[in-house]
């Protein structure tokens, strides 16, 4: 095939040739523990703290608030659990879109009856109002658990907003931004939440780590135990390699948010191309991202399309990378159209980078044009 076009950048983004150069360098060959106190977990210590303080730099944050995860799902995972471990029956408010890295854990303790969850409705991507996020705290809350950027119809929500009702009442705020950062600009000063949730393989860096930003003074407890890593917020040893790329890929992020405007073009683009073949966009009542497009294809379904569109050169998506594969129509698009159940299991997802052109988008549509055109793609 002579041509391949890759809109799946919601799920992970290539490798940017600025990180792998840095990782081809011989003295980012960190194989030691950089817990040791010899030379050469010295040299791994370096290259982790100095990578600790490129992503502190990129979010305006102090180097000793931001703990190395595996990545996001970690991340989220101890944002969530570590926050709400020495509670019992403690109230959360969270949205009824959340990733599978924060629905699937307060699911979990819903079902154990650890918590109770209120989950703010976004209908048709419609963001809840600060006023209705006030409602649901109006009992004693531990957490309120909020993504930035829907992951799959790149729907953003007011956080900074959330966070400040949030604020008002005391509760803590946990920012899933794994979407958000490098299409959106991130301040910690400025978003004014009390933990927030980034992740390596959204912005360049490959998958491996992820990082959890944690406010001076919460009690969090960790999630990973059998070390006294991260200052004790999280035992084991980090990934010092994925770290480093992570951190290089931070010191780069003006740079994607400059691309966004670009890249909105080339969305709307293909996205005109798409209502043209019949296609109807998801969530359209809510401001999203300049990346992400997710459209329903009425009497089709997206399990077809799918593989039938990557057949033809074009990597896309039915929804989240993390649910894929589990026969389940989007928990996402459920909520956001909840009458109109068949959107959820016939609709596709394309999500943009700094590496799709003009004429990628054009490929795209022509391929797209021939799927549709068969009978029962």
């Amino acid at each position: 095939m002579s041509h391949r076009v890759y809109l799946d950048h919601h799920a992970a983004t290539p490798i940017d040739p600025r990180v792998r150069a840095a990782l081809a360098e011989p003295d980012a060959l960190a194989w030691a523990n950089p817990s040791s106190v010899h030379a050469e977990g010295r040299k791994s210590r370096a290259l982790l703290e100095r990578a600790r303080a490129q992503l502190a730099q990129a979010i305006g944050a102090a180097d000793a608030d931001v703990v190395w995860t595996s990545g996001g799902t970690e991340a989220c995972n101890l944002g969530v659990h570590g926050m709400l471990a020495a509670r019992e029956r403690a109230h959360v408010v969270t949205t009824a879109v959340e990733h599978p890295a924060v629905a699937e854990p307060l699911r979990s303790l819903e079902q154990r009856g650890v918590i109770r969850v209120t989950r703010l409705a976004l209908p048709e991507g419609r963001a809840p109002e600060p006023d209705a996020l006030l409602e649901a705290l109006s009992e004693p809350t531990a957490l309120c658990a909020l993504q930035w950027v829907n992951h799959e119809t790149g729907t953003i929500l007011p956080v900074e907003r959330y966070a400040a009702v949030c604020r008002e009442r005391g509760v803590p705020c946990f920012v899933d931004a794994t979407q958000a950062f490098g299409k959106l600009p991130l301040s910690i000063e400025a978003l004014g939440a009390d933990l927030v949730a980034l992740a390596s393989h959204k912005i360049g860096a490959g998958a491996g780590a992820g990082a959890l930003w944690v406010r001076r003074g919460l009690d969090l407890q960790p999630l990973s135990h059998g070390g006294s890593q991260e200052r004790g917020r999280r035992g084991g040893t980090p990934d010092v390699r994925a770290a480093v790329g992570f951190g290089v890929a931070s010191s780069l992020i003006g740079e994607r948010l400059s691309d966004m405007p670009r890249l909105a073009r080339l969305r709307d683009r293909l996205e005109l191309g798409l209502l043209q073949l019949g296609a109807v966009r998801n969530a359209a009542a809510g401001p999203r991202v300049a990346t992400c497009s997710n459209v329903y294809w009425p009497g089709r379904r997206s399990d077809a399309l799918v593989p039938a569109l990557d057949l033809e050169g074009v990597a896309i998506s039915a929804g989240s990378a993390c649910s894929s594969g589990t026969g389940e129509p989007s928990p996402v698009l459920l909520a956001m159209h909840p009458e109109e159940s068949e959107r959820a299991q016939a609709s596709t997802r394309f999500s943009f980078g700094r590496e799709v052109g003009e004429i990628d988008v054009d490929f795209a549509l022509d391929r797209c044009a021939r799927v549709v055109a068969r009978p029962h793609a």
